[in-house]
């Protein structure tokens, strides 16, 4: 396809974009960074009848503090979560995330709505917003729905929101003062490549030595969608999390992924990266508590 052949609008307001999304006799798709879009439209898998440019809708880009979390718009772009202080300060493991999307030029493009649109399970923000308790903000003319993080995507390049809805506003739970995360990649060049398998980890430690009163662990890249590792987490706090502890957590990691094999990795060779993932953020995890 010619670009002269692509039909492109650009609306003003959120009320213009759902107007578009309401035409029945039209398929549409959003475009902002680009970072995803257009590869897919090279490659033949995204033909709309119409891309909505909302990539100067600046009431969808902020990141903010309300009484229910930490407000992101879904145009908020990963340069803009990287540098954010309140971020850094209360959501780490997302910040970490968001260093690991591919290059600068790609991190000052592309935007977290993006990340969460597309829904590759191979999306380096979208374990994070796991273990944050992410919820989604579905707008269409007609209602406002909120949507939990876990139940919002059912398959690869798929989720639950229609047609006519746009994601407008993703909302997380802050970490606390006791509370740290990590977010580990595994890439065949480091930050510059589609992830092979990654993890997100969220820690609320104890006032003992390495005590672990809870955490959350999510694994992208090893199944359809995103895997939350339950049985690693109950086993977060048996132990204070020293050397045998977290191997012995890291060991059980392999039988809760459900990975595939494909061009970029076997299914064993990603069970055990997965393992070796969780052993080094926590490692890491415990080091920085330590020296604090």
């Amino acid at each position: 396809m010619k670009v002269s052949e692509i039909e492109m609008i650009s609306p003003q307001t959120v009320e213009e974009c759902l107007y578009h999304l309401g035409e029945k006799d039209k398929t549409s798709r959003f475009i902002a960074g680009g970072t995803d879009a257009v590869v897919r439209m090279k490659d033949g898998a995204w033909l709309p009848d119409t891309w909505i440019n909302i990539k100067q809708l600046d009431s969808l880009r902020y990141i903010k503090e309300e009484e229910n979390g930490i407000h992101i718009g879904p145009l908020t772009t990963h340069t803009d979560i990287v540098h954010s202080g309140l971020l850094q300060k209360k959501a780490d493991v997302l910040t970490a995330a968001s260093k690991e999307v591919g290059a600068v030029q790609l991190q000052n493009m592309g935007t977290i709505g993006g990340n969460i649109a597309t829904a590759s399970p191979a999306g380096d923000t979208i374990p994070t917003l796991f273990v944050l308790d992410a919820q989604i903000e579905l707008t269409s003319l007609m209602e406002k729905r909120i949507v939990p993080i876990n139940e919002f995507f059912v398959g690869p390049g798929r989720t639950v929101q229609a047609q006519e809805e746009m994601i407008t506003n993703i909302i997380i739970r802050p970490q606390t003062e006791n509370e740290i995360g990590i977010f580990e990649k595994l890439g065949p060049r480091k930050a510059q490549s589609i992830s092979i398998v990654n993890v997100a980890i969220s820690l609320k430690m104890g006032e003992k030595s390495r005590e672990c009163l809870g955490g959350k662990i999510a694994f992208g890249s090893v199944a359809p969608t995103i895997v939350r590792s339950e049985k690693c987490e109950r086993m977060l706090t048996i132990n204070p999390l020293h050397d045998e502890a977290i191997q012995d957590i890291a060991g059980a990691a392999w039988k809760e992924v459900m990975p595939i094999s494909d061009v970029r990795a076997s299914a064993k060779y990603r069970r055990s990266m997965a393992s070796a993932l969780l052993e080094r953020g926590l490692y890491r995890l415990m080091k920085r508590w330590d020296e604090r």
